[in-house]
């Protein structure tokens, strides 16, 4: 299996620190970058380096989740294959869940902290295009 580049991005260092050892463990891991908000997130991009995978936490100081994704859209169609998957902690409103659906890149949703299944559902999402999971 090819190893992969996560781009996480969350203001939690305790998040940011578990979900890299739980990347870790798997053996799916090339590379691992960590944005502590969306504006550091898009710097990162900008420079530019190209993720397999962005774990995007929504609530952050200076430029959330909702912003990032805003922005990303944005960027140079060099990045339509980039996956992201939401890290939500708490349940979305319905009008959320609807707007996440719009997003190309967003291949589904997951909780903040990962476990050895949510990888392995995260990899079945990157590897299946019209597998949406609900968020």
């Amino acid at each position: 299996m090819k190893k992969l580049k996560f781009l996480l991005v969350d203001d939690s260092a305790s998040t940011n620190f578990f979900n890299r050892i739980m990347l870790e463990k798997a053996n799916i891991v090339d590379e691992i970058l960590i944005a502590k908000d969306g504006q550091e997130a898009l710097q990162i991009l900008n420079n530019p380096y190209f993720a397999d995978l962005i774990l995007l936490d929504i609530n952050m100081p200076v430029m959330d989740g909702w912003e990032f994704l805003n922005e990303f859209q944005k960027l140079d169609a060099a990045y339509k294959d980039v996956g992201i998957i939401v890290m939500i902690g708490v349940d979305l409103p319905h009008e959320k869940k609807e707007l996440i659906k719009k997003i190309p890149n967003v291949k589904g949703c997951s909780g903040k902290m990962l476990s050895k299944q949510a990888i392995i559902d995260i990899l079945a999402k990157l590897q299946d295009d019209t597998l949406m999971t609900q968020c």
